[in-house]
Formats: structure tokens, sequence, C-alpha cells
């Protein structure tokens, strides 16, 4: 929230495609954004980061750590992506979001080495504050959160995919508390319906066993999730704001099955981010940020360090800056 204080095998191939909406919803830059604020009508917030996350190991199933890929000593999973991030107030009370990543993901098995680069899912949002309903302290500030996972035509059986290749709808109710100007917190409390939506993504030719680069278009059925967040930030000086940040995905079914080369890719995954980060504002409308992420704990997921470096500005519609 940069701008709240205003207002079983390992998979050498297919858990890229299953975790790739799951960076960008809770790994990404946006772990910060101020899910509870909205944005004064006609008020613009930009935001643009690259993202740098690594893993050598990942969570099997049932929670023990293993290597990503077996017989790979070094990491193996990596993603360098960009995010684009931004939000809109259309009305009192009501607030538009957008976010689009462009994907590059590479990960190696103990034989060959698989890449991607592409435009991932299309999150579009839609935020109402819930402070009009008259009980929400003067100082807090309580919203609805709507929101949708659009794959941006992709193949989605590549190897590995920037995303799972159907589209996701979620809710979640935030609420935020200033503490006099000096810091503030928040949490969230989401579902996400994994839908079996497979149309605005493609699939591309691909003989399993014999083509490299690409995996049986499965459309597997994915299974919802509940999302929880929590932050705090505390500002020492003006320009200078210090956050703690954690992030929860957890399925409704537990994982019951490991990864295999040419399987279906993991249809259910539970895991927790933790991290802390720093946003500098030299200037006004002006921001600089820095945030690292760790996976203390998951089930069928990435144990990947993730770092995001971000700039931020934001304006009025008609208006200087």
């Amino acid at each position: 929230m940069d701008r709240a204080m205003a207002a079983a095998r390992t998979p050498p191939v297919r858990l890229a495609m299953a975790l790739a909406a799951a960076l960008v919803a809770l790994a990404g830059p946006g772990s910060a954004r101020a899910q509870a604020w909205t944005q004064a009508p006609g008020h613009v917030y930009l935001k643009l980061a690259y993202g740098s996350a690594t893993a050598g190991e990942q969570y099997s199933f049932d929670g023990r750590a293993k290597l990503y890929a077996d017989d790979v000593y070094a990491p193996a999973f990596f993603d360098r992506s960009v995010y684009l991030y931004t939000e809109a107030g259309l009305l009192p009370h009501l607030t538009a979001s957008l976010a689009l990543p462009y994907k590059r993901v590479i990960v190696r098995d103990s034989a060959f080495r698989y890449a991607v680069a592409s435009l991932g899912d299309l999150e579009v949002g839609l935020r109402q504050s819930l402070v009009p309903l008259g009980f929400v302290p003067a100082s807090g500030a309580l919203a609805l959160n709507l929101k949708a996972s659009l794959p941006t035509g992709y193949a989605r059986n590549t190897v590995p995919a920037p995303g799972a290749g159907q589209v996701d709808v979620a809710a979640s109710l935030d609420y935020g508390q200033g503490f006099g100007g000096w810091g503030y917190g928040q949490v969230g409390l989401g579902y996400r319906v994994r839908t079996p939506w497979y149309g605005l993504s493609t699939a591309v030719p691909c003989q399993p066993g014999q083509d490299r680069g690409c995996t049986a278009d499965e459309q597997p059925d994915y299974g919802d999730e509940v999302v929880a967040r929590a932050e705090l930030g505390w500002r020492p000086w003006r320009p200078l704001l210090l956050q703690a940040t954690t992030s929860a995905v957890v399925s409704v079914d537990a994982p019951a099955v490991g990864f295999a080369v040419g399987q279906t890719t993991p249809t259910r995954q539970r895991y927790l981010k933790a991290g802390a980060g720093v946003l500098v504002e030299p200037v006004a409308h002006l921001g600089l940020s820095a945030q690292v992420q760790i996976t203390p704990w998951g089930r069928n997921t990435v144990k990947s360090v993730d770092y995001f470096f971000g700039m931020s500005t934001d304006f009025d519609l008609g208006g200087e800056p």
C-alpha cells in the first residue's frame, strides 16, 4: 500500500505453469497495494515494477522441502517479470484497478532448459468503499474488492507457460487503519474461484514425449482458494515508509498429488509469503520502492525468494501530477 498514508516428483517443466498466476497475485509488487482505501474521483495511481523470483527447492504435496528438479542441486526456477499496475477513482468511494505482467519464466531439469516470455494474466478489479455505511472509525477504511484474472491469449500448454490459462474471479473484504499519520495497518480475507473457462487462452499442437517445450492440453480442474493478507507500515520520516507484509493462499481441498514430468499441473496448492519493503519519496508524486519476500511454508509450491523494485506516481486526470 504505497500511498495509503495519503488516502511427489519435482516438476522440471509444469510447476511454473501452475504458479504463474499466484506469483502475479501474491508474490508480485501488488502485495503492498492499498486494498482498503479508494482513490478520489479522477485521481490515478500508476506503478511499474520489476520482479525476480528464484528457487532451487519446492514444497511437495505433504509439505516436505525437496529439490525443485530431481538431480539439480542449483536454482532451477527463475521468474524475471515486469508488472504494470494502475488504479483510478471512478466515483466517490469507487475505484477501478488493472494489473498486467510481462512474464519471463525459466525452468531447468537435469537435461534441458525451458523458457517463455509473454504477457501473463490481465487482472481487472473494482473496489467499493464501505465507509459510507457508517460503522467504520474516522481513521479507518473498509472496502469490498472484486477482481477477475483474464488470460491474454497466450498458449497454456507451453513449457513453462505464462499462466494457468483459465479465468479466475475473486472477492475480498479489506480493512485498513491509520495510526495518527505515522503508520497504518491493513488486513484482508478473500475467496478465489478458479473457473473451468479456458476460452481466453490457446493451445499449441503437442505430442507428449516427442515434442520438447510443450505438454498435452489437459485443462485441469483447479481448486478454489482462500486468500488472506496483512500489512503494517511505519513512516519514521515523511519521505520514508517501512513495510512488513504477509500473505497466504490456501486451497479449499488439500493437495494430495505430487508433481511428475508430463502430469497435470498442481490443481491444489497452499503457501505463505512473508516480507518487508521500503518506499522512498524523494519528491512529491514520485515513489521508489523495494520489497523482498520469502516462502517459509507451503504445499505444492515453489520455495522461492522474491525481490521487487518499483517506481510509482499519482496524478489527477486533466491536471498536473
